[in-house]
Order: structure tokens, then C-alpha cells, then sequence
């Protein structure tokens, strides 16, 4: 396994999680549960992190989240299978979770 991504809240880690396993990326957050105790525990850094499970997959899931980091907000739009409408820099559905179509189409 190889960590990928250093999130700022666990709400951040979710939702690199959510857009690596759209695009087919297994990946597991670690330090989830020890997010609440950053504050009271001054020495301790517990940022939630995202860890792929395949190796291989590293760059591909780095240049994705970051993609997902750089994008612009584009127009919104409508989702595929279910015609929710979606913010333009969502990858999938929030409703159902189909990948939306990209930006150019």
C-alpha cells in the first residue's frame, strides 16, 4: 500500500476516497478515528490519510486527486442516469453516484 493523500479534515479524506473509487482505485483512510484528538493532544499529528491498496495505481490516483484539486468549477450539470443536477466540478452523481460526462462534452 502506498499513501497517497494527506487530508486536512475527514470530510477532505472522504471525499478523495469517494472520487479515487469512481475512477476505480481502491484505497483505504487511515487515521480517521484519531482526527478528533488533534487539539488535545499537542504532539499528536492525526491528519487523515488515503492509502492505495494497489502500488502500481500511485500516480494514477495522485494525478486524479489532483485533478480533482485544480479543477474549476465549470457549469453545472446533469447527471446521466439519474438527471440530478450536479456542481461542475463533481466527478460523479451526489445523488447516485454515476460518473458525469466530462467538462468538454
Amino acid at each position: 500500500m502506498k499513501r497517497v493523500h494527506i487530508a486536512a479534515t475527514l470530510l477532505d479524506a472522504q471525499l478523495a476516497l469517494d472520487t479515487l473509487a469512481s475512477v476505480g482505485i481502491a484505497a483505504h483512510v487511515f487515521n480517521a478515528n484519531a482526527a478528533g484528538a488533534t487539539g488535545e493532544v499537542p504532539f499528536l499529528q492525526a491528519q487523515p490519510e488515503i492509502w492505495v491498496e494497489d502500488d502500481t495505481l500511485e500516480n494514477r490516483a495522485r494525478d486524479t486527486l489532483a485533478a480533482l484539486r485544480d479543477a474549476p468549477a465549470g457549469a453545472d450539470r446533469a447527471c446521466p442516469r439519474c438527471s440530478e443536477i450536479n456542481p461542475g466540478n463533481f466527478l460523479s452523481c451526489w445523488q447516485c453516484g454515476a460518473t458525469l460526462p466530462d467538462q468538454a462534452c
